[in-house]
């Protein structure tokens, strides 16, 4: 049995006794010991506790800037592949220029050459990737803008050029279907594979055809069958010369409103769409024929290379075909229809 007195600090007071067996006292020593524990621990984790909360703030500030930040760098990378888009874009426009000027700007292999690499290394691959597309990008902008400049230089220098090339579409916008593209074919007469020397340009008859560049008529009418039996085949037809480097062609023609020797200008009519010859619809047979430094004979390119007005599918393959497809076998002009 164990006695436990309460002396209060008055002494008028009545002091308290309390008698506790064994079994009851130790379960008071266990339980003030766990008291003494749980405060003990409870002073040592409480500045953790507040620690923690405090981080925990802190980690949801830090979650809801990193979304921000996402947000902004998904944001800048969209940003970046429009600029990506637009600068192919007008690589493409400059090749084009280029080729169709006769500007010679070499193969341009590397446009842009090695970007230095990123100033400092990211952690992120997302970002350090992004951080290396804007690199060269603005390279090749630079290595553009540099390529443009010389352009620009060329075409001031040959100003008459610039104005002759066949550069927009003979038939209007809208108004046509490509039925044929410039290239083997199998020839609807024959059943056989030959060569297509332009584009075929379905339309309705009497949709007006116009000068896709400024120059000289040089044949107007339909060649005489006993002179030429494959260009008596393209029915009514008009050749321009454009200065001494183009020559375009325009078959099939249901009227001719333009004569021999006549001076035109881009985009004036020079007759309609018909279907003279050998046709089996309406449509316009177009040719641009370019004359090289070292022939006298134009050879037949695709035309869709040159016409600027219009996007045509598949346009960088065209470009690439342009500088680098064999010159194939085709019909030269006959008397008279060169201007030369």
């Amino acid at each position: 049995m164990y006695e436990i007195q309460l002396h209060p600090a008055d002494i008028r007071k009545q002091v308290r006794y309390y008698f506790l067996s064994r079994s009851a006292f130790r379960w008071l020593v266990g339980a003030a010991v766990a008291l003494g524990v749980l405060l003990a621990t409870g002073a040592v984790l409480a500045p953790l506790g507040l620690r923690s909360l405090l981080l925990s703030g802190r980690l949801h500030a830090l979650s809801q800037q990193h979304a921000l930040h996402r947000e902004v760098f998904a944001e800048r990378t969209r940003g970046l592949e429009r600029m990506e888009r637009e600068v192919a874009n007008a690589r493409a426009l400059q090749r084009q220029m280029s080729l169709i000027l006769g500007a010679d700007q070499g193969a341009e292999t590397g446009l842009g050459g090695y970007p230095e690499p990123a100033g400092r290394e990211y952690l992120d691959p997302d970002v350090r990737g992004a951080a290396e597309r804007a690199l060269k990008l603005g390279s090749d902008a630079l290595a553009l803008l540099t390529l443009s400049d010389e352009l620009a230089t060329f075409a001031r220098a040959n100003r008459d050029l610039a104005e002759a090339v066949p550069s927009i579409c003979p038939v209007p916008i809208g108004s046509f279907v490509l039925t044929s593209p410039f290239g083997n074919r199998t020839s609807p007469f024959t059943n056989t594979v030959d060569f297509h020397s332009g584009l075929d340009l379905a339309a309705r008859e009497g949709t007006p055809v116009l000068a896709a560049g400024g120059g000289k008529v040089s044949f107007a009418g339909r060649y005489p069958l006993r002179r030429n039996v494959r260009w008596w085949r393209y029915g009514n037809v008009v050749v321009i010369t454009h200065s001494e480097r183009y020559l375009t062609v325009y078959a099939h023609l249901a009227e001719v409103d333009v004569r021999r020797g006549q001076i035109l200008r881009r985009g004036e009519q020079l007759g309609t769409v018909g279907n003279t010859g050998w046709s089996t619809s309406p449509h316009l047979h177009f040719e641009v024929r370019v004359r090289s430094n070292n022939s006298s004979e134009p050879m037949p390119v695709d035309p869709r290379i040159y016409i600027l007005d219009y996007q045509w599918s598949g346009h960088e393959e065209l470009l690439v075909r342009g500088r680098n497809a064999p010159v194939p076998p085709f019909d030269p002009l006959p008397s008279g229809m060169s201007g030369s």
